[in-house]
């Protein structure tokens, strides 16, 4: 079949990739547009967007915005945003791959259900679970879909199956592993990992158990009901369980950090002061350090605690030239 057939074969998956490219194409003209050097900008978001205020503006997955200002509407549209080139690639490649398949074996409506229930359940996992401030991006929905066809290919109906034959679920099931492998080992090399993996993993269960209800046969249709029912209790249970997951150490830090933001901008200084401490008792890192204490050397208050802030980061790394300059500018402002 050529490109063209194809395309036109499977609208759905075209249409969400389209969607995706709209929105990512537009924030990193905003990127560009906003930052004072363009160029370096532009480079920059090969690997990572530079501009997180932007990526907030644009919808993504804030969990503190969720949190203290019922924001719940970000599950919906982080999906379709991504990081940088590398992130919106990857994505799009995955969503072909799995899109087209899918919506062979469903038809474009369950198609899109499938990736929409996946890429919310992974969204309201990544909540629950605490793991990121801020979450963006296409792949708990393309896990969901990937799922859907192992399951599918694995224990569907004669139907199903015949339609899905040039697939292995093994091949399949076998990436799907390697992905998860890969985002559990990328914290043990970086300090933060750029992976949402619970929002993997909601996704990749959510789309599981809507692959089984819609790979019934007709005279299955009990159980087909039966697997809704428990995807929709599944989505309202991990929904309560995001709303307030105080039982991760992330909710408090997270919490913490965005009120001492908006009491900052408030110009409530003494306030802000008290939940940036309490974010800093429990994050107890250096980088935090540093970019509290230069946020308050820009708006030029509490600069006594700004500098002993960075002279604490300083103790640990003496000529980071980020902490220097950050003490040079306090000590500009004093």
């Amino acid at each position: 079949m050529s490109w063209k057939s194809r395309l036109r074969a499977r609208p759905a998956t075209v249409g969400l990739i389209a969607l995706c490219s709209c929105a990512f194409v537009a924030c990193v003209v905003g990127v560009i547009a906003r930052a004072a050097d363009p160029i370096a900008a532009s480079w920059t978001s090969l690997w990572v967007l530079p501009d997180a205020e932007l990526l907030e503006a644009a919808g993504a997955l804030t969990a503190s915005r969720v949190w203290l200002d019922d924001q719940w509407w970000r599950v919906l549209t982080a999906g379709l945003l991504h990081g940088s080139w590398l992130h919106f690639g990857l994505n799009m490649l995955g969503l072909w791959t799995v899109g087209e398949w899918a919506e062979k074996a469903w038809g474009r409506a369950r198609m899109l259900a499938l990736f929409v229930v996946s890429s919310v359940g992974g969204c309201a996992s990544s909540l629950a679970w605490a793991e990121a401030p801020l979450v963006v991006g296409a792949s708990a929905g393309i896990f969901g879909l990937a799922g859907a066809l192992v399951v599918a290919r694995a224990w569907g109906c004669a139907d199903v199956q015949s339609a899905l034959e040039p697939i292995s679920a093994r091949v399949l099931g076998f990436w799907l592993g390697f992905w998860l492998v890969v985002g559990a080992a990328l914290p043990l090399v970086f300090e933060s990992s750029p992976l949402a993996q619970a929002g993997h993993v909601g996704g990749l269960l959510f789309g599981c158990a809507m692959g089984w209800g819609l790979s019934r046969s007709a005279e299955q249709r009990v159980r087909s009901v039966l697997s809704f029912v428990v995807v929709g209790c599944g989505l309202v249970g991990v929904g309560l369980a995001a709303h307030a997951p105080t039982w991760r150490t992330n909710y408090q830090l997270f919490t913490h950090m965005a009120l001492g933001e908006e009491l900052l901008e408030a110009e409530r200084y003494d306030e802000a002061v008290e939940h940036y401490s309490a974010a800093l008792a429990i994050a107890g890192d250096d980088v935090q350090d540093n970019a509290i204490a230069y946020t308050f050397a820009e708006e030029g208050v509490e600069l006594e605690w700004a500098e002993q802030l960075v002279r604490r980061a300083l103790r640990v790394e003496p000529a980071e030239p980020n902490y220097l300059d950050t003490l040079g500018w306090i000590q500009c402002k004093r």
